[in-house]
């Protein structure tokens, strides 16, 4: 994964490290009036392999890097509001090599469109990868946080604009180094929409796809419960279920989330069954004793009801529904139970 470095101004004296072994770049982007453009990014990618560096200029607009490998690059130049700025350059070995670049905006780029003011992409798929892979690397620290809603706009625009790469790229080696890119953003994509997404079940197919490549991935199968049930497909839900208890063992919480919404559906036959399941898994699981209470005090069960109560209570003493637990338990009805 490509990570953002400042590039720093060295002193004179750190350039000549490695100077028999490697090059490096340096120069400084502007606008058309001169101007600095301070926060511009440099994306620097050999041509010969899967590798690249990113650099970001200082406020005055300065860029160096050093160590580089005497090897072809192809350098992509970026700054909010300006057109990208790409150029395929060679790195000499044991010297400078600058590149001073002025960055256009749109209305300029057209302006002087066939007049060389901005240099036009040898692969016009070049950028558009650049581009791709800078959304896709935004999104990893918020889908790693699970925060997904917020993650599901940049993989969505990281995955079409990769896709639509991969079309205009004409550098063959590109291509073939982008496809399992692509896969990988792919099953992010599935993840996150089934999470977030306003139509779940739209992420069916990329978490299949995902699935199919690795059948113990658990995010993926975590997502396909959620496509299940936004589809209402219950024996589907039920076998990812399966299959990812197969993976984790039992999940408590699960169980739990399911009698919850089989009671406020009006299915406490079903509710209770699965609080029961609940406490197969996990006998500490105070709230699903409390639950059960609800259930058992709803049968007319009043021994149940005061057992799972006191059970609770000494799990939960100070739970969230220990007040109406203690309070269910001074009813003289249940006090005679014993």
């Amino acid at each position: 994964m490509r990570r953002l470095t400042l590039a720093l101004v060295l002193p004179a004296a750190c350039l000549s490290i490695h100077a028999d072994s490697t090059g490096r770049i340096a120069g400084k982007i502007v606008n058309k009036a001169g101007q600095p453009i301070a926060g511009a990014k440099i994306n620097l990618k050999r041509t010969d392999r899967n590798w690249s560096k990113d650099l970001v200029v200082d406020k005055n607009g300065a860029f160096l890097q050093v160590g580089m490998d005497p090897k072809d690059y192809v350098m992509t130049v970026s700054a909010e509001g300006y057109v990208n700025y790409v150029e395929s350059i060679k790195i000499p070995l044991g010297e400078v090599l600058t590149k001073n670049v002025t960055l256009l905006t749109p209305t300029e780029a057209r302006s002087q469109a066939g007049t060389g003011g901005q240099v036009v992409p040898a692969d016009p798929g070049a950028a558009l990868d650049a581009e791709g892979r800078d959304a896709f690397n935004q999104a990893i620290p918020l889908y790693n946080a699970s925060n997904f809603a917020e993650a599901l706009p940049l993989v969505e625009k990281s995955y079409k604009t990769l896709n639509e790469a991969n079309e205009k790229l004409k550098d063959e080696k590109a291509k073939e180094e982008l496809a399992p890119e692509i896969v990988k953003i792919e099953r992010v994509l599935g993840i996150c929409m089934a999470q977030a997404g306003e139509k779940k079940e739209a992420a069916e197919p990329y978490l299949l796809k995902a699935l199919e490549r690795n059948p113990k991935d658990e995010r993926v199968l975590l997502g396909l419960i959620e496509t299940s049930k936004a589809k209402g497909d219950k024996a589907a839900e039920q076998k990812y279920t399966a299959l990812l208890e197969t993976l984790q063992g039992p999940n408590p919480d699960a169980y739990y989330n399911k009698g919850v919404e089989a009671f406020n559906a009006g299915r406490s036959k079903e509710a209770k069954s699965h609080w029961q399941k609940t406490l197969e898994i996990a006998p500490t699981y105070a709230e699903a004793h409390y639950m059960l209470a609800m259930v058992e005090f709803g049968e007319n069960n009043l021994k149940g009801t005061k057992q799972n109560l006191e059970k609770y209570l000494e799990l939960a003493p100070n739970g969230k529904n220990a007040a109406t637990a203690k309070e269910m338990l001074k009813d003289p009805s249940l006090k005679r139970i014993k």
